[in-house]
């Protein structure tokens, strides 16, 4: 008899890095195996898929569920807990895939009266490559996707609250670090060496003076990190580095911010004759949910007369389920892991086990309410 929650367990146990999830995909495509899918593996990197399909003409609809972990050492005190030194989930996604492996199993045990479901889970999630790898990848077939859904826990809210948002859910965000270099020299001839100093001082009050620039909706630039030079003091600095972290709510205001981080590092490496290195990492678009989606979601939570709320501000962290937002009208939501519950990322964070239950009734209800489902 399948345990959710022992599934999940194991899990967490053993935790794999983005792009690393060699193990995890072998334990979700076994186990979807015993229920008697026939799922595609190796999909974007180490994603796994399954399609059930009816034989009636109805909706196409989407669940997706992410798989990777964080380079943390845990700190929990549980029987679960990481056996992974320095790796750990963090962040909850053992428990979304056993959240979209429980829907599995419900679905295992019904007949899809019309449409098709198409089960999805993603690794690479945490460095936001995952969701993009999957897309691209020509090794299944998305034909043509009605509405898509996906959902993470968050700490700080009502155990099981699910947590709506018309519009923007999460934010747009990315790490950006600008390195400029020029030429060294004589601490006491500075005036012969090409300094990054002046343009590295001058970026770093533009960065955090851009976002009072743009006037649509909330949009933050936060320095991380600066390094210059060396500590000799008889030598000038060659090279900076500024590195920061923006995000917006809006993707064309995300688009506008780091546009003036692009060319206002250019202005100064020409001006001061500095050679200019930029680099993005971690890259996310916004997270923007469709009306019609969000109805789905909402009246499926009235149907199980479960708690939900519509949240007044996004979320200002960022989620690679955006790639999918882009590509097909969808839904992404929050599910409450208790006021007093230990944050993401924290080395003593552990995913409520109470949450899967939840999360996969509440997939099946929408698929009930759109498919059909019978015994």
């Amino acid at each position: 008899m399948f345990n959710p929650i022992l599934f999940r367990h194991h899990l967490h146990k053993m935790p794999e890095l983005s792009g690393n999830e060699k193990e995890t995909q072998k334990v979700i495509a076994e186990t979807l195996r015993t229920f008697g899918y026939a799922p595609l593996e190796g999909i974007g990197g180490h994603g796994v898929i399954v399609k059930i399909e009816s034989d009636q003409a109805g909706p196409q609809l989407l669940f997706r569920a992410d798989m990777d972990a964080l380079p943390i050492n845990e700190r929990a005190n549980h029987e679960h807990g990481s056996q992974r030194f320095g790796v750990m989930h963090a962040c909850g996604h053992d428990g979304h895939s056993a959240s979209l492996m429980g829907l599995a199993h419900r679905l295992s045990e019904q007949h899809l009266q019309r449409g098709s479901v198409t089960l999805l889970f993603q690794p690479s999630e945490e460095n936001g490559e995952g969701a993009r790898s999957m897309l691209a990848d020509d090794k299944w077939s998305q034909g043509h996707i009605d509405y898509a859904f996906g959902y993470h826990n968050v700490p700080g809210f009502p155990l099981g609250q699910i947590l709506c948002r018309d519009n923007t859910f999460s934010c747009a965000s990315t790490g950006v670090s600008v390195k400029f270099t020029g030429t060294t020299a004589h601490a006491a001839y500075p005036e012969t060496a090409i300094n990054p100093s002046r343009a590295i001082r001058q970026l770093m009050i533009d960065i955090e003076g851009f976002p009072s620039t743009i006037k649509n909706g909330l949009t933050m630039s936060t320095i991380v990190h600066i390094n210059l030079g060396k500590p000799a003091f008889g030598t000038t600095p060659e090279s900076g580095e500024l590195m920061a972290t923006l995000r917006s709510d809006s993707n064309k205001s995300f688009a506008s911010l780091c546009d003036h981080v692009k060319e206002r590092a250019q202005y100064y490496a020409d001006r001061d004759g500095l050679t200019l290195d930029i680099n993005w990492v971690d890259s996310f678009s916004a997270t923007i949910n469709h009306s019609e989606a969000n109805m789905l979601l909402k009246q499926a939570c009235k149907d199980l007369g479960f708690d939900f709320v519509n949240l007044e501000e996004p979320m200002r962290w960022s989620e690679d389920f955006s790639e999918y937002s882009k590509a097909w009208p969808s839904a992404f939501f929050g599910i409450g892991s208790g006021a007093e519950h230990p944050p993401l990322h924290d080395p003593h964070y552990d995913f409520p086990d109470t949450l899967i239950d939840i999360s996969s009734k509440l997939f099946e209800q929408i698929i009930k309410d759109m498919n059909g489902l019978r015994i």
